[in-house]
Formats: C-alpha cells, sequence, structure tokens
C-alpha cells in the first residue's frame, strides 16, 4: 500500500513539474496604468518590444482593457499602430472591443468590480530582429475617458 502511495505521489510530481516547464508561447506581455483622472484623447500609450528571433515568425497581437464598472459605454474602440513587420513601417488598426453583452452584462474575467477583456488585433510574419513600438490611443468622443484601469499588449507566437 505504501508502495503504491509512493508511486502515485511521485507521478504527481512528475506531472506537475512537466507541465510547469511548458514553454509557453508568450513573447511580450505588458500592461500601462491609466490615470485615475481619465485617459485623455491625446494621451498615446507606448509598449516597447525587442524582437530577438531571427527566423520568419507569425505572431498574434491581442489588445488587452481592465476597465471598472463605472466605464460608461458598452464597448471601447482603439487605434493600435505597430511597426512589428518593419521598423520604418506603421500599420494602424481600429480595434472594437465589447465591453458588455446585449443585455449590458460585464463581459470577460472579473475581479469584484474589475473586468478584463481580451481581443484579438491582427496576424503578423516578422523575419527581423530589433526593436519595436506598438502604440495605442484610445477612438472615443469623449476628451477624457473614464472607468478604465489598465491597456495592455500581448504577443503570442
Amino acid at each position: 500500500m505504501r508502495s503504491l502511495l509512493k508511486n502515485s505521489l511521485f507521478y504527481l510530481f512528475c506531472i506537475c513539474f512537466s507541465t510547469a516547464c511548458i514553454e509557453k508561447n508568450t513573447v511580450y506581455h505588458s500592461y500601462q496604468s491609466l490615470s485615475h483622472t481619465g485617459w485623455g484623447k491625446s494621451d498615446t500609450l507606448f509598449f516597447q518590444i525587442t524582437l530577438n528571433d531571427s527566423v520568419p515568425t507569425l505572431l498574434n497581437l491581442f489588445a488587452e482593457v481592465r476597465n471598472q464598472n463605472s466605464y460608461p459605454y458598452q464597448d471601447l474602440y482603439l487605434f493600435v499602430s505597430q511597426n512589428l513587420r518593419d521598423s520604418l513601417i506603421w500599420e494602424t488598426d481600429t480595434i472594437e472591443i465589447a465591453l458588455t453583452d446585449k443585455a449590458g452584462r460585464w463581459k470577460g474575467n472579473e475581479w469584484g468590480s474589475l473586468h478584463q477583456s481580451t481581443v484579438p488585433i491582427r496576424s503578423v510574419i516578422v523575419s527581423h530582429t530589433g526593436k519595436r513600438t506598438i502604440k495605442v490611443a484610445h477612438g472615443m468622443k469623449d476628451f477624457r475617458l473614464s472607468g478604465l484601469n489598465d491597456v495592455g499588449i500581448r504577443i503570442d507566437r
């Protein structure tokens, strides 16, 4: 009986260890906190990324937003500019993030009064190393947008 218990614990340990050692496909993941006074129309967020892989790689870009219950709208428009393909060429996408469902209930993961939503931006094939930048600005009509905590960028292989 003890031998069975020891073997079971050993296999459980091996499974946990091997699961923890699996390489994640996330290349970059960062958030920037927004001012408690709101996100200004001209307050562009800059995310600096260093690409080290010289082999052409398909990267998937995601925008992530954390909002409070006090956010006044059901969606959020973002202007996302990036130069991942070529450091000299900027590409801009307009992204809509639906923060609530049709009934007005918050979507995404919830931690108390904080809600996190993630949407894909685009896929990009990158073949050169170097420093790149992703710029994010809100595309809402408000000069100062309230109810948002953080905006993030995630890049996966």
